[in-house]
């Protein structure tokens, strides 16, 4: 089993003790309280995710839940990758005269391109420059 530690402030820990005291946790039950919340956040997301809207209802009330993680979600979702491309008649024949050249790219890409396709090939190691 992991362990897991967390820095909180007096404000995060209010509300995690609020919200333990709510769902009816002892205070030694972080792990349960922790497992719970995340239940909960993980069901909200895949709602947002799929385009639902979560709201809440009493009588004639209602207030749909906002969160700019959800409203994220649901941007990512209204413009999805692969959207349809449109070119004008022009565009189309520079396209067309691109597609129909030979690809004969030049050794060093040739080479650069052997060496992606490795199977064992290692991503380089990062330095990071020294600050000044």
């Amino acid at each position: 089993m992991s362990r897991f530690q967390a820095l909180t402030n007096p404000v995060l820990d209010a509300e995690l003790d609020m919200l333990r005291e709510l769902l009816a946790l002892a205070p030694n039950q972080k792990a349960e309280l922790l497992r719970e919340v995340a239940t909960i956040a993980g069901w909200v997301i895949r709602q947002a995710k799929r385009g639902r809207a979560i709201e809440a209802r009493c009588d004639e009330e209602v207030e749909q839940l906002r969160h700019p993680a959800l409203e994220r979600l649901q941007a990512n979702r209204k413009q999805p990758v692969g959207d349809c491309l449109m070119l004008n008649a022009i565009e189309t024949q520079h396209l067309a005269a691109i597609l129909d050249r030979r690809f004969d790219p030049p050794p060093a890409l040739r080479a650069a391109l052997a060496h992606l396709a490795q199977i064992d090939r290692q991503p380089p190691a990062l330095r990071w420059p020294l600050a000044v």
